[in-house]
């Protein structure tokens, strides 16, 4: 099965998230049944714009039968997160191990 890593750099601000957005729209109408997984290791900060932006992709993932995960929380962003419940809502990996099984292609956001 198919891998991709997403991972945007910045902030996940309206014009970060703009760009993650552009990214997923080029996918939606390739193969079903992959594994997305978005690296938020090199996300400084994240605004409503960057959040929406990650509920409409979990949405979209889930309507082309694709397995999401999100990767590398900075604590700020962890503390988001939990204050606005959506740690429950996502599939939050600890380690690398799983990705690293995948050989997942990298798509720099």
């Amino acid at each position: 099965m198919e891998a991709i890593l997403f991972r945007p750099q910045g902030n996940l601000d309206l014009k970060g998230s703009y760009r993650l957005k552009q990214i997923v729209d080029k996918l939606i109408f390739q193969s079903k049944n992959l594994y997305w997984i978005i690296d938020l290791a090199l996300v400084n900060k994240i605004n409503n714009f960057g959040l929406t932006t990650l509920v409409f992709v979990r949405k979209i993932a889930e309507k082309r039968g694709c397995d999401l995960y999100l990767f590398n929380l900075q604590d700020d962003i962890q503390v988001v997160f939990h204050i606005t419940g959506l740690d429950k809502e996502f599939q939050i990996l600890e380690d690398e191990t799983f990705i690293d099984s995948l050989k997942p292609k990298l798509l720099l956001c």
